[in-house]
């Protein structure tokens, strides 16, 4: 199909058909495919990245797709107008001390953990906001000049736009609110959230087999900080509260919440996941893009979504509006 009208929010993934491939197993196909939610199919996009062979999607948001070309160059895709928007490449001193060619061979696919954008009534006229390197920084992109936030010991989780300001998730569970319309980025507001103390009475079943994300969504009646647990273990959850009926959406895409009822086919008071562990997909050949699915709050379950037995290269994403 060339340019299929499938309702959001879907998830995105490697062609169904990769024939090409390099050296290192990386699809170099210009094809994708879809998994609509409301219909659990999957879909081949043909020429989805027509003239971009190669680029590596690190992010969506507003139903915009955030890549990297094969020279580490950021792009911005809308899927369902075929918009392209070029976005300045990255400092070099972002990268230091590696240099650009580097970069673009060995850290293209590990380098960007989230990235997100504010977009206006002209597509031309967006910020780009990435956390980007191995200590979890913040920087952005206002259609022409990169800026990096100052917090020199600061290390972050998550990142969403809101009502015009930049909500940073630090990775001790705090949350930022930085003013970045103007020529200097302001911190606003600091707020620390209470952490109950049910942490302590899942250590008998986390043990230490586990990693955690953490996850911020903010709405014009809340601000939800979500913890994902990830292990091979069988897990009994506890305490966890309803979300009625919203649904979520974490990964690699901005994480979002909406209304059951506008995602046809969707779980109310569910949380629809994908895998987004960039540091351990280099690590072992068949690891990558496993972990995604639905967990239901009610049902205290993870269901599958679709069945994969191999490496799924690049992982599945969400593209919600």
């Amino acid at each position: 199909m060339a340019s299929p009208s499938l309702s959001v929010p879907y998830a995105l993934l490697p062609s169904l058909q990769q024939t090409h491939l390099i050296d290192d197993d990386d699809p170099i196909t210009v094809d994708r495919s879809i998994f609509s939610l409301s219909e659990k199919k999957l879909y081949e996009w043909k020429n989805i990245l027509k003239g971009h062979v190669g680029a590596w999607c690190v992010g969506s948001s507003h139903g915009w797709i955030i890549l990297l070309d094969q020279n580490g160059v950021p792009l911005l895709l809308n899927s369902s107008s075929s918009t392209t928007i070029n976005v300045p490449p990255l400092p070099l001193s972002f990268l230091h001390p590696v240099t650009y060619s580097y970069f673009a061979e060995y850290l293209r696919k590990t380098f960007i953990v989230k990235a997100i954008l504010m977009c206006s009534s002209s597509p031309s006229s967006y910020i780009l906001a990435i956390i980007y390197g191995s200590n979890y920084k913040i920087a952005y992109c206002n259609s022409a000049t990169w800026v990096e936030l100052s917090d020199d010991e600061q290390s972050y989780s998550d990142i969403v736009f809101s009502n015009n300001y930049l909500y940073a998730l630090t990775q001790d569970g705090s949350v930022e609110v930085w003013n970045i319309c103007g020529q200097i980025p302001k911190r606003l507001i600091l707020l620390t959230p209470p952490v109950e103390a049910n942490y302590e009475e899942e250590k008998p079943y986390l043990e230490n087999n586990f990693s955690r994300n953490l996850y911020l969504m903010v709405s014009a009646e809340e601000i939800l900080l979500v913890t994902r647990f990830i292990g091979n273990f069988d897990k009994r959850w506890k305490k966890m509260r309803s979300l009625h009926d919203k649904v979520l959406f974490l990964g690699a895409n901005e994480s979002v919440s909406m209304d059951a009822k506008a995602c046809l086919g969707c779980e109310a008071n569910s949380i629809y996941f994908t895998d987004d562990r960039w540091e351990e997909m280099t690590l072992d050949y068949m690891y990558g893009g496993h972990d995604w699915g639905v967990f239901n709050l009610q049902e205290k379950c993870i269901k599958s979504l679709m069945q994969c037995a191999n490496r799924i290269d690049p992982p599945p994403i969400w593209v919600v509006p």
